[in-house]
């Protein structure tokens, strides 16, 4: 069953007298992940067509990572011009790929994919929307920085991490419940950046202790912030100082569990909101420029 107007399950994707095949105008871009019920991208996407007067409407599907090959046959069956791909999909979905954008193959992660002909083109516009996110809320440029990416073995904190490098950070922490699975990651970033000081730690205390003294940049790119409030930050607040900025790609309406850790240090902070506003203003434009040159 569906949860609202634009929130949608698998099984609504796969039964064709469900309502989501019966939207006016039909459902043509998709967020798929799981879970998906809190995401605001359905009203951000919306609005955009709205103001563009297009036959388009963006939906959100809640899709398991089992289902997530046939969700993909299922949305190009139904004339998709594309779709966003979030939690936890953002790397097994390389794999289903008939191309690639260099910069989603190096980052090793997508979010966007462009149906066209037939054929699934991904890229990702998390890397270029997180770095716009940081100048717009602080005039904060990444070069020189050294950074912790908390959560670095999923899909976002890989690209973070990856375009964190390519923007020219100095020195940087990759942190992990399984530091061991980072050394491949460790191993690929020092290929493209053989200066760039890399360590990949774990999350206990001490750990985390050693990077926070040496930081400039937090990011949580982990999904505590939106699993619930009254879960503990994964750095406490005794380990913030004022020096420190704590970004989360998580969007809340209350501050994240690390947002409240920094405040309460005196740092500054920020939820993932406008990383996905300009994110999605990226995704937009290649669905855009698709639907162009299908028209002309």
């Amino acid at each position: 069953m569906a949860h609202s107007s634009t929130h949608f399950s698998f099984a609504d994707l796969l039964d064709p007298t469900s309502r989501l095949h019966q939207l006016q105008p039909a459902a043509c871009l998709a967020l798929i992940g799981t879970p998906v019920a809190h995401s605001k991208s359905p009203e951000i996407h919306n609005e955009r067509i709205k103001k563009l007067h297009l036959p388009w409407r963006y939906v959100a599907i809640d899709v398991q990572p089992e289902d997530l090959s046939r969700a993909f046959e299922l949305l190009q069956k139904n004339n998709f011009i594309g779709f966003n791909i979030t939690m936890p999909h953002k790397q097994q979905a390389l794999a289903l790929m008939d191309e690639l954008t260099d910069h989603a193959r190096l980052l090793g992660a997508i979010n966007t994919v462009v149906i066209r002909d037939g054929k699934f083109f991904g890229s990702n516009t998390d890397g270029p929307g997180f770095v716009q996110a940081l100048q717009q809320k602080w005039n904060l440029f990444l070069q020189g920085l050294s950074v912790l990416i908390l959560g670095a073995t999923g899909g976002a904190g890989r690209a973070l991490a990856m375009q964190s490098s390519l923007e020219g950070c100095r020195q940087l922490f990759l942190a992990s419940r399984t530091p061991g699975a980072l050394q491949e990651q460790v191993k690929h970033l020092s290929q493209v950046r053989p200066d760039l000081v890399i360590e990949a730690i774990g999350l206990d205390e001490p750990s985390l202790a050693h990077a926070m003294s040496q930081i400039d940049l937090v990011v949580n790119a982990t999904p505590i912030g939106f699993l619930g409030k009254d879960l503990p930050s994964l750095i406490p607040a005794k380990l913030f100082q004022p020096r420190h900025y704590a970004y989360d790609i998580v969007y809340s309406s209350k501050p994240t569990p690390l947002m409240q850790a920094a405040n309460q240090a005196g740092a500054r902070s920020a939820d993932g909101s406008s990383m996905t506003l300009l994110q999605g203003a990226l995704a937009f434009e290649e669905w855009l420029e698709k639907f162009n040159k299908t028209i002309l």
